[in-house]
């Protein structure tokens, strides 16, 4: 493929020591083409390209030239910090061993000071304050008109446990280890180091990379650094991420706004959406798509904002489609709508997740839900107060039909696929139906005011519309064709 002159100018940007590059790269743009182009440009510049989850670190490995090593920042840490805990590495800590290991009598009093070591965990803070409880369980305190629990002491208290192992129940994080590492100060051995998706990155790594471009008595040279990214795909603010592009000053800034995904129809509606509500002013591009395919009723991915949006919709599907879900039925936690209509039933004994438990009764639960905006558990009491006593076998049959889909699978035909717009990022398919369940962007016939809502949620639907590469479709109750009428009398 042809480079195009954004590109060309990126790869013809050499950096001195210490000095910092941002790529500002809109959805489909060709930031890994153009960083693997950069990195073969250079053969005798060693580069740490790292990478935001496992997946696409292996994807770098193969891609990229030898002179490039590709790695995840936990995959750096655990060589470290990690290796002597690996018999007891644990995905996440569970509320009841929590309880019993810090001596406490309620649910809440435990999850919540595993929040607040978890927001420590993914900060740059070299300490727990009180600044890393969540905004949760503050809400949830005030609601229960219940004092606020000590949770630096207890997440504290939960850390040593984590980090010296004197507690059979409590293993260490991934992200502990992590954590150990960024507070050692360690010092990575490259020249050049490749940061993608820095939009989502947490501060914990934010600080880890960053310090590499500044000199220490153990470094010969300070790093160089290209961060990449598109600070309009931030949308893991929810786990403490950070935009780094936005944040860190560079010695020079380039951009990519040639989509070789789509065609100029899809990134007309993204412009819309950004111009409006993010406040951008420069405009992404399309590339044509010859011979444009007609929509195929019986292959196209369904993405929404929440799990139990999909659900609702593959009630009406599996009777007559086959469906799949992107990257398995079971990451889109489905036997929770069971709880909550146990809450509803006032059928308590049967709830399974101790967190639907802790609720009182049903209307407790949906206060919560509007009070801190919780828009999956929103979306799973309408779905309750909707279906009632059909819920639970409605729940059984979709488990029971819907197949797993991994992730970039492609080769099935006739099937719909359901993922959530988190889900989705990275990934693409030719015709995409967005649900109705995103952020309303029309009030009284008028585009919102953006300041007051969070800025993730535009976000989300910029993610979402531009995984479609032929065909953009919306559901009849979403209120963004809408918005794109109002848009289109403006001009």
């Amino acid at each position: 493929m042809q480079m195009t002159q954004e590109q060309e100018r990126i790869v013809g940007c050499d950096l001195s020591p210490g000095q910092t590059l941002k790529i500002m790269a809109f959805a489909g743009t060709g930031k890994t083409t153009t960083l693997e182009a950069y990195t073969r440009q250079r053969p005798h510049t060693r580069f740490l390209y790292i990478a935001f989850n496992k997946s696409v670190q292996m994807e770098a490995a193969r891609r990229f030239p030898a002179n490039v090593t590709a790695r995840t920042t936990h995959a750096l840490a655990f060589r470290a910090k990690g290796a002597k805990h690996r018999d007891r590495l644990v995905p996440g800590f569970k509320a009841n061993q929590v309880m019993a290991a810090l001596g406490l009598t309620k649910y809440e009093d435990a999850r919540f000071a595993m929040d607040t070591l978890n927001q420590y965990l993914v900060s740059s803070d070299p300490r727990v304050t009180a600044h890393h409880i969540p905004v949760t369980a503050r809400a949830f305190y005030r609601k229960n008109k219940t004092a606020l629990p000590d949770l630096v002491t207890l997440a504290n208290s939960l850390g040593r446990l984590m980090c010296d192992g004197s507690h059979p129940d409590i293993g260490m994080l991934h992200d502990g280890y992590l954590k150990l590492y960024q507070l050692s100060n360690p010092v990575l051995d490259y020249d050049c180091i490749l940061l993608d998706e820095a939009q989502d990155i947490n501060p914990v790594t934010a600080a880890l990379v960053f310090s590499q471009t500044r000199e220490t008595s153990l470094r010969r040279l300070p790093a160089s650094l290209i961060l990449v990214g598109d600070n309009h795909q931030q949308i893991y603010s929810f786990r403490g991420a950070r935009d780094s592009l936005n944040t860190f000053e560079a010695y020079k800034t380039e951009y990519l706004t040639r989509s070789f995904r789509f065609d100029n129809n899809v990134a007309r509606v993204a412009n819309m959406i950004l111009s409006a509500f993010k406040g951008e002013t420069r405009s992404l591009e399309g590339t044509p798509v010859p011979r444009k395919p007609a929509w195929d009723p019986d292959n196209y991915t369904i993405i929404a904002r929440t799990n139990a949006t999909l659900f609702d919709r593959a009630v009406s599907l599996v009777n007559k489609h086959r469906v799949g879900f992107i990257g398995g039925v079971a990451g889109y936690r489905l036997h929770r709508l069971k709880d909550v209509y146990y809450l509803y039933d006032r059928s308590s004994e049967r709830i399974l997740d101790p967190y639907i438990r802790g609720f009182k009764n049903f209307e407790s639960l949906k206060t919560y839900a509007r009070t801190v905006e919780d828009f999956e558990i929103l979306s799973q009491c309408r779905l309750v107060e909707k279906y009632r006593s059909r819920l639970p076998g409605l729940v059984d049959r979709v488990l029971e039909k819907a197949a797993d889909v991994k992730p970039g699978e492609t080769g099935r035909d006739k099937i719909i696929l359901l993922t959530t717009a988190h889900k989705a990022k990275g990934l693409e398919w030719p015709q995409v139906l967005l649900m109705d369940d995103f952020l309303p962007l029309l009030k009284e016939g008028v585009p919102i005011d953006p300041k007051g809502a969070d800025p993730d949620e535009f976000n989300l639907i910029y993610v979402a519309m531009t995984r479609a590469m032929t065909h953009l479709r919306f559901d009849r109750a979403s209120d963004i064709p809408g918005f794109i009428r109002y848009c289109m009398k403006r001009k």
